[in-house]
Protein backbone atom coordinates (compact mmCIF):
# COMPACT_ATOMS: atom_id res chain seq x y z
CA UNK A 1 0.00 0.00 0.00
CA UNK A 2 2.66 2.29 -0.70
CA UNK A 3 1.27 3.76 -3.62
CA UNK A 4 -1.02 6.35 -3.14
CA UNK A 5 -3.22 5.82 -6.31
CA UNK A 6 -4.74 2.37 -4.76
CA UNK A 7 -5.63 4.63 -1.34
CA UNK A 8 -7.22 7.77 -3.53
CA UNK A 9 -8.64 5.01 -5.19
CA UNK A 10 -10.08 3.14 -2.36
CA UNK A 11 -11.39 6.79 -0.70
CA UNK A 12 -12.93 7.32 -3.64
CA UNK A 13 -14.78 4.21 -3.65
CA UNK A 14 -16.07 4.51 0.23
CA UNK A 15 -17.47 7.81 -0.93
CA UNK A 16 -19.77 6.92 -3.67
CA UNK A 17 -20.78 3.67 -3.16
CA UNK A 18 -24.40 3.46 -2.54
CA UNK A 19 -25.94 2.77 1.15
CA UNK A 20 -25.75 -1.13 1.12
CA UNK A 21 -27.14 -2.54 4.38
CA UNK A 22 -25.80 -6.08 5.33
CA UNK A 23 -29.04 -8.04 6.03
CA UNK A 24 -29.40 -12.18 7.12
CA UNK A 25 -32.08 -13.53 6.39
CA UNK A 26 -33.09 -17.33 7.61
CA UNK A 27 -36.66 -19.29 7.65
CA UNK A 28 -37.10 -22.11 10.10
CA UNK A 29 -40.05 -25.03 9.54
CA UNK A 30 -40.30 -25.90 13.23
CA UNK A 31 -39.75 -29.86 13.61
CA UNK A 32 -43.70 -30.14 14.43
CA UNK A 33 -44.56 -28.77 10.90
CA UNK A 34 -41.79 -30.83 9.09
CA UNK A 35 -44.37 -33.14 8.25
CA UNK A 36 -47.45 -31.50 7.20
CA UNK A 37 -50.86 -33.23 5.36
CA UNK A 38 -51.96 -31.71 2.50
CA UNK A 39 -54.97 -29.17 2.94
CA UNK A 40 -53.44 -28.08 6.02
CA UNK A 41 -51.43 -24.65 7.23
CA UNK A 42 -47.73 -24.86 7.04
CA UNK A 43 -46.10 -22.52 10.20
CA UNK A 44 -42.66 -21.46 9.80
CA UNK A 45 -40.38 -18.33 11.33
CA UNK A 46 -39.05 -15.78 9.44
CA UNK A 47 -35.60 -14.48 11.33
CA UNK A 48 -34.34 -11.04 9.68
CA UNK A 49 -31.93 -8.99 10.80
CA UNK A 50 -30.43 -5.85 9.44
CA UNK A 51 -27.84 -4.16 12.03
CA UNK A 52 -26.90 -1.90 10.09
CA UNK A 53 -30.48 -0.43 9.16
CA UNK A 54 -30.72 3.36 10.31
CA UNK A 55 -34.38 3.91 10.58
CA UNK A 56 -37.35 1.39 10.60
CA UNK A 57 -38.24 -0.57 7.01
CA UNK A 58 -41.22 -1.54 5.64
CA UNK A 59 -39.81 -4.83 3.54
CA UNK A 60 -42.27 -7.12 1.19
CA UNK A 61 -42.08 -11.11 2.06
CA UNK A 62 -43.36 -12.77 -1.25
CA UNK A 63 -43.36 -16.44 0.27
CA UNK A 64 -43.58 -19.38 -2.02
CA UNK A 65 -44.16 -23.21 -1.75
CA UNK A 66 -42.42 -25.11 -4.34
CA UNK A 67 -42.15 -28.22 -5.68
CA UNK A 68 -38.58 -29.98 -6.08
CA UNK A 69 -38.82 -29.30 -9.65
CA UNK A 70 -39.29 -26.18 -9.15
CA UNK A 71 -43.36 -25.70 -9.97
CA UNK A 72 -45.02 -23.12 -7.77
CA UNK A 73 -47.77 -24.57 -5.29
CA UNK A 74 -48.69 -21.82 -3.41
CA UNK A 75 -47.74 -18.15 -2.51
CA UNK A 76 -48.71 -15.70 -0.02
CA UNK A 77 -47.17 -11.99 0.37
CA UNK A 78 -47.12 -9.88 3.31
CA UNK A 79 -45.52 -7.00 4.85
CA UNK A 80 -43.20 -6.28 7.82
CA UNK A 81 -41.91 -3.32 9.73
CA UNK A 82 -37.98 -4.00 10.20
CA UNK A 83 -35.63 -1.57 12.55
CA UNK A 84 -32.34 -3.92 13.08
CA UNK A 85 -33.89 -7.38 13.64
CA UNK A 86 -37.59 -8.88 13.52
CA UNK A 87 -38.53 -12.72 14.02
CA UNK A 88 -42.27 -14.01 13.62
CA UNK A 89 -44.18 -16.89 13.00
CA UNK A 90 -46.20 -17.00 9.89
CA UNK A 91 -47.93 -19.56 7.86
CA UNK A 92 -49.40 -20.94 3.99
CA UNK A 93 -51.76 -23.25 3.58
CA UNK A 94 -50.62 -25.81 1.43
CA UNK A 95 -53.52 -27.06 -0.92
CA UNK A 96 -55.70 -30.10 -0.26
CA UNK A 97 -54.99 -31.24 -3.62
CA UNK A 98 -50.98 -31.62 -3.31
CA UNK A 99 -49.38 -34.58 -3.66
CA UNK A 100 -47.20 -36.72 -1.04
CA UNK A 101 -43.32 -36.04 -1.05
CA UNK A 102 -40.31 -33.17 -0.38
CA UNK A 103 -41.46 -29.76 -0.81
CA UNK A 104 -39.20 -26.06 -0.01
CA UNK A 105 -40.77 -22.64 1.04
CA UNK A 106 -38.96 -19.86 -0.47
CA UNK A 107 -38.89 -16.36 1.22
CA UNK A 108 -37.98 -13.15 -1.19
CA UNK A 109 -37.56 -9.98 0.34
CA UNK A 110 -37.56 -6.19 -1.54
CA UNK A 111 -38.04 -3.17 -0.28
CA UNK A 112 -41.18 -1.35 -1.12
CA UNK A 113 -39.85 0.22 -3.90
CA UNK A 114 -39.22 -2.99 -5.35
CA UNK A 115 -35.68 -3.30 -4.62
CA UNK A 116 -34.41 -7.11 -4.49
CA UNK A 117 -33.05 -7.30 -1.20
CA UNK A 118 -32.85 -11.27 -0.51
CA UNK A 119 -33.81 -14.49 0.00
CA UNK A 120 -33.39 -17.99 2.11
CA UNK A 121 -35.56 -21.22 1.89
CA UNK A 122 -36.33 -24.44 3.94
CA UNK A 123 -37.55 -27.63 3.12
CA UNK A 124 -40.73 -29.75 4.51
CA UNK A 125 -42.91 -33.12 3.46
CA UNK A 126 -45.96 -33.29 2.38
CA UNK A 127 -48.26 -35.99 3.29
CA UNK A 128 -51.11 -37.12 1.52
CA UNK A 129 -54.46 -36.14 3.48
CA UNK A 130 -56.32 -38.57 5.28
CA UNK A 131 -59.19 -38.97 2.49
CA UNK A 132 -60.45 -42.10 3.62
CA UNK A 133 -61.65 -40.59 7.27
CA UNK A 134 -63.31 -37.69 6.09
CA UNK A 135 -65.29 -40.18 3.37
CA UNK A 136 -66.38 -42.29 5.96
CA UNK A 137 -67.94 -39.24 8.19
CA UNK A 138 -69.51 -37.86 5.21
CA UNK A 139 -70.88 -41.19 4.62
CA UNK A 140 -72.26 -41.66 7.99
CA UNK A 141 -74.02 -38.67 8.00
CA UNK A 142 -75.82 -39.54 4.55
CA UNK A 143 -76.62 -42.78 6.06
CA UNK A 144 -78.21 -41.21 8.93
CA UNK A 145 -80.31 -38.73 7.02
CA UNK A 146 -81.43 -41.42 5.11
CA UNK A 147 -82.82 -42.95 7.88
CA UNK A 148 -84.61 -40.09 9.52
CA UNK A 149 -86.13 -39.35 6.17
CA UNK A 150 -87.68 -43.09 5.94
CA UNK A 151 -88.77 -42.94 9.26
CA UNK A 152 -90.20 -39.67 8.59
CA UNK A 153 -91.92 -40.91 4.98
CA UNK A 154 -92.93 -44.10 6.79
CA UNK A 155 -94.85 -41.96 9.11
CA UNK A 156 -96.26 -40.02 7.29
CA UNK A 157 -98.00 -42.30 5.32
CA UNK A 158 -98.51 -44.52 8.34
CA UNK A 159 -100.89 -41.22 9.87
CA UNK A 160 -102.80 -40.55 6.77
CA UNK A 161 -103.39 -44.39 6.73
CA UNK A 162 -105.01 -44.06 10.33
CA UNK A 163 -106.92 -40.83 9.79
CA UNK A 164 -108.07 -41.97 6.05
CA UNK A 165 -110.20 -45.08 8.02
CA UNK A 166 -113.81 -43.62 8.32
CA UNK A 167 -115.81 -45.21 10.90
CA UNK A 168 -119.59 -45.76 9.46
CA UNK A 169 -122.46 -44.20 11.81
CA UNK A 170 -124.77 -46.96 10.95
CA UNK A 171 -121.78 -49.06 13.04
CA UNK A 172 -122.66 -46.96 15.69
Amino acid sequence: MDNPFFLVVFFLGILFLPNVFALNLDIHVPEEYVDVVAGERLYFEVVIKYPENPSRKDLSLDYEVLTEDGHLVSQAKTLRAVETQASFVDFIVIPAVTHAGLYFIRVEISELDGNFIGETSGSFNVNAGDNNEVMIYLMMILVSVLVVGVLVVVDIFSNKRSAGIKVDSKDR
